[in-house]
């Protein structure tokens, strides 16, 4: 799935820039051949496994672990999965960062700089920022909504990922629009990356670490704030989404 030449591209960085093991716990669901009323098959699961296991099978520091919702279903609300297929990474005591959807195009660059960060304790966040995070009292999440041909999407998955790293109270989601469509509509991303804030602040485009800052800490206090969608300084262009693949699951 993964060209040969960005296979040895991936494995000599790996050598490289590697320092502790990191575990991908993914979470899809059991192949069968079988038709099983009222469940949808779950059209992006064994590619997404494929592409999981020619990464793993690049670098002895990185594991594969795969959880079926058939048979692992407390493994399932142990990680707070709720999507499949979804790709999950230790960000530190009991949390996890969370990209649902095939990793694919740009987003496999995504998972790629994560492991490596995981790996190498490496935060991107400027120092200023890092110290608002630590001030935090209540709990956000960030859901960035992406496709695998969008160019500016790595930026703002990474991004809510390091501040999901850098504070206990921040969960990071990162999801595939085409495949979630009804959480899309929800959130009526009509671009991406569309960031999320909490359900009640939508960003549009790519943001500074410091702009996103400022959401986080609007939507943090405790009166909350209603939906809008703020003028947070410039952002990059966007990649209108392509239509919607059929068939995804949203488990219940």
């Amino acid at each position: 799935m993964i060209p040969l030449k960005d296979q040895e591209y991936l494995r000599d960085k790996f050598a490289r820039e590697l320092v502790r093991r990191v575990r991908i716990d993914f979470f899809t669901q059991k192949e069968s051949s079988l038709f099983v009323p009222g469940r949808q098959p779950c059209q992006y699961c064994k590619p997404a496994r494929q592409m999981l296991e020619e990464v793993a099978a690049l670098s002895d520091l990185i594991s594969l672990r795969q959880y079926t919702i058939d048979e692992d279903r407390e493994a399932f609300t142990r990680h707070g999965v709720d999507k499949i297929p979804a790709v999950v990474l230790p960000a530190g005591d009991g949390r996890w960062l969370k990209y649902y959807g095939f990793p694919g195009g740009h987003e496999l660059l995504t998972l790629v700089e994560t492991i490596v960060d995981l790996s190498r304790g490496e935060r991107l966040l400027a120092d200023a920022v890092r110290k608002r995070l630590r001030k935090l009292k209540n709990n956000v999440l960030i859901q960035v909504f992406v496709t695998p041909s969008c160019p500016y999407c790595p930026q703002m998955a990474r991004l809510a990922f390091h501040m999901a790293l850098e504070s206990p109270h921040v969960t990071a989601e990162v999801i595939e629009a085409q495949e979630f469509q009804e959480l899309s509509k929800r959130f009526n991303v009509r671009a991406v990356p569309t960031t999320v804030v909490d359900s009640k602040i939508t960003i549009p485009g790519a943001v500074p670490d410091s702009a996103l800052m400022d959401i986080i800490e609007r939507v943090a206090q405790p009166a909350g704030l209603a939906e809008a969608v703020p003028e947070a300084g410039p952002t990059t262009p966007t990649e209108q989404p392509k239509a919607a693949a059929s068939g995804k699951i949203i488990l219940p």
